[in-house]
């Protein structure tokens, strides 16, 4: 989680001139030449980024026009008056596959920003932005003033009418939305090729947007201008189909026009379309709402003090002048919504039971005896789509949640667990609190996040987690809000979680996610070799989506073509990790993250085949009692590593391995086989007749670690 762009602009510091510390730039070869542009002072600059991007200062253009020197600065603003490592940059610019000399290529970007007028990127002589990128160690800041960023403009606007409509001055808020809104040109960043960081900034921006204009909208419906509401209520229900904030407010103002069945009609249309989409029905406040319609409940009418104060009201108002830039006003600290949801997935296919559990559940929190947040569980081996169907969910969920909604990885890049202490100090570091006048124990820091969560309607995502101990300290105090947790452990001890498990995909989803992403008609052409080809995978979504985005790059191939090359078990996992997704990566980890008994066991079963197994089978297989092989398998389901296969009252229950998780578990077995021959011979130890293929289990009862 990172600093809120609002944060970041209060940020105490000087500028500085553009220029690296021993006072030389690097030339576009990436060498260190001197120079002698030492800065006279910033001069002011107007960046726009809500819509194409534009930079201008003293009437003048000073937007980058190299496209990748583009990039890196999008980068660098997203992260204003803040370090942005290289390393981080260069995630975002090349997207996990970097050239050779990537961090020499930064240098090269970075000098095209700094240099002077004449060139194609105005830089520093001119004041351009160039002037305001410093280096820093391990990485680069750009410094900007509050009043320079027009997201910064936007943003204090929304807070302020938050402020003014929380205050009843609904006049007041709808002109301040009207000035936000009226700085979107377009799309955020609209004229930039977007790697994953700015691509899901991107999209809460997007969601911002829309936010301030249900704002604007309740500001306009309070002043009792419903009759100039309606068109753009009509085209904003018809844009967002499943929003329930536009449909009610769409309804309110129908109601209070005289047109009650528009009102029921729009109730209808919503219910309809969140049913045959998601499986589920409207929230309870529509569900009211609509029973308010039916029975024409006073409680709908514009209250007559503010009916006889906004007659004659025009809602084309001219705008109110935006503040001076450097009032005091200006540069208020604010607080606004944090919004931290990754961005939704637009080809996402299938899951509509378990999106409509976990929603149900999460919502469930209406209940007046309920005195706890909920917390719905979304469990699954690795490669399940776990985290890609809880921010769907999560998404679906948000206008529930009206107070914030928060993403936590609990897991770091080098897939070490997060410690509760950091995350927690994370949370509140994003609400505004000072890391540095925290407490360091995890139980005060806890203790301080419910006290301030307590009375607000959060959505938290901790995606991720390995125990219930990692989840416990980050949960919020109350009932308003709500918990999604992913994991691909079993967490026991969270209470009242209900839990949502995450199977293969249905055969009939699978082929559709492969004929989004390879084309609907090269897999229509062969629909049989399409299911052969997603069996071949396990029918796990993150196997499916690497099969897909190959045949999708391979236009010489036929599906038949690639069922037949996936065919063979050992050329299978090749074929996978020949792409961008890292599938054998993402197994290896889930196998790495076993306790040494269990992963040996799990080697020892795939070793097996792809027979299924009962306990009985596990048992002489692993050379162990069934009691402990019944343990075992048992700690192996927690973790989404077995499967249940068959299970009927009265007959034994029979257990597999998911297809590709046993050929990565094969492939693990081999290895070390091979490995263990190759000590033997380096220490002259002779291999024993009958030795066990398996190591021995001397201490296959000893917890998970």
């Amino acid at each position: 989680m990172t600093h809120s762009a609002t944060e970041s602009t209060h940020r105490s510091g000087t500028y500085r001139s553009g220029i690296d510390r021993d006072g030389s730039h690097p030339d576009s070869n990436g060498q260190d030449t001197t120079g002698s542009n030492q800065s006279q002072g910033p001069r002011p600059l107007r960046i726009r980024i809500l819509g194409p991007m534009e930079i201008s200062g003293q009437g003048e253009d000073r937007t980058p026009s190299a496209p990748m020197a583009r990039r890196l600065l999008a980068a660098l603003l997203l992260h204003a008056n803040e370090q942005v490592r290289t390393s981080t940059l260069i995630d975002e610019l090349w997207d996990g596959e970097p050239p050779r000399l990537a961090r020499k290529t930064i240098q090269t970007y970075v000098y095209q920003l700094r240099k002077p007028p004449h060139s194609a990127v105005v830089g520093t002589g001119a004041g351009g932005i160039g002037e305001r990128v410093e280096t820093c160690p391990n990485g680069y800041r750009i410094r900007l003033a509050p009043d320079e960023l027009d997201l910064w403009q936007f943003e204090r606007h929304l807070a302020r009418a938050r402020v003014d409509l929380g205050d009843g001055d609904p006049e007041s808020a709808a002109r301040r939305l009207r000035v936000g809104l009226a700085l979107w040109r377009g799309d955020a960043f609209a004229d930039i090729e977007t790697g994953p960081a700015l691509a899901a900034r991107v999209a809460q921006l997007a969601d911002a947007r829309l936010g301030a204009v249900q704002l604007r909208v309740e500001a306009d419906l309070r002043l009792g201008r419903h009759h100039r509401l309606m068109g753009e209520l009509r085209q904003l229900t018809a844009d967002h189909p499943l929003n329930e904030e536009f449909a009610a407010q769409f309804m309110l103002a129908a109601y209070r026009s005289g047109q009650r069945g528009t009102a029921l009609e729009t109730f209808g249309q919503l219910r309809r379309d969140l049913v045959d989409e998601l499986g589920i029905e409207p929230s309870h406040r529509l569900q009211r709402l609509q029973r308010d319609v039916l029975n024409e409940a006073p409680a709908l009418d514009l209250a007559p003090d503010r009916a006889t104060a906004v007659r004659g009201t025009d809602i084309q108002a001219a705008p109110a002048a935006p503040e001076a830039p450097g009032t005091p006003a200006a540069v208020l600290p604010l607080t606004p919504v944090i919004a931290q949801l990754p961005a939704d997935t637009p080809d996402f296919v299938g899951r509509r039971a378990e999106l409509a559990r976990i929603v149900t559940h999460a919502k469930s929190g209406s209940d007046p005896l309920l005195t706890a947040p909920q917390v719905v569980t979304v469990l699954g081996q690795a490669g399940s789509g776990k985290s890609t169907v809880t921010v769907r969910a999560a998404h679906l969920l948000r206008e529930h949640f009206t107070d914030g909604q928060f993403h936590v990885r609990l897991h770091d890049e080098n897939d070490r667990p997060t410690d509760p202490a950091a995350a927690l100090r994370s949370l509140l570091r994003d609400i505004g609190m000072r890391v540095y006048e925290l407490p360091d124990q995890v139980d005060e820091l806890a203790r301080i996040f419910r006290s301030w969560s307590a009375d607000r309607s959060l959505l938290l995502v901790l995606d991720d987690a390995y125990g219930p101990e990692q989840v416990l300290p980050l949960l919020p105090g109350g009932s308003l809000s709500a918990v999604l947790v992913t994991s691909r452990v079993r967490l026991p001890g969270l209470p009242g979680a209900a839990n949502v498990e995450l199977g293969p995909m249905e055969t009939d989803d699978a082929v559709e996610l492969l004929a989004s992403l390879a084309g609907a008609d090269r897999v229509g052409a062969d629909v049989d070799a399409a299911r052969q080809t997603v069996r071949l995978t396990g029918n796990l979504a993150l196997g499916v989506r690497a099969v897909g985005e190959k045949l999708a790059a391979r236009r010489m191939w036929s599906v038949t073509e690639l069922a037949a090359r996936l065919a063979p078990e050992n050329h299978r996992l090749a074929e996978l990790g020949s792409g961008s997704l890292d599938v054998l990566g993402r197994l290896a980890g889930a196998c790495a993250r076993l306790a040494e008994p269990d992963s040996q066991a799990l080697a020892g079963l795939a070793g097996a085949g792809a027979v299924p197994f009962d306990i009985p089978r596990a048992a002489r297989t692993l050379a162990m009692d069934t009691w402990a092989a019944e343990l075992l398998v048992g700690r192996l389901l927690d973790h989404h590593v077995v499967e249940i296969a068959e299970s009927a009252p009265g007959a034994a229950t029979v257990y597999r391995i998911p297809e590709l998780l046993r050929l990565v578990a094969q492939t693990h077995a081999h290895a070390r086989d091979m490995a263990d021959a190759e000590l033997r011979l380096m220490s002259g130890t002779p291999l024993r007749a009958g030795q066990a293929a398996v190591p021995c289990f001397t201490s296959v009862l000893s917890t998970t670690a």
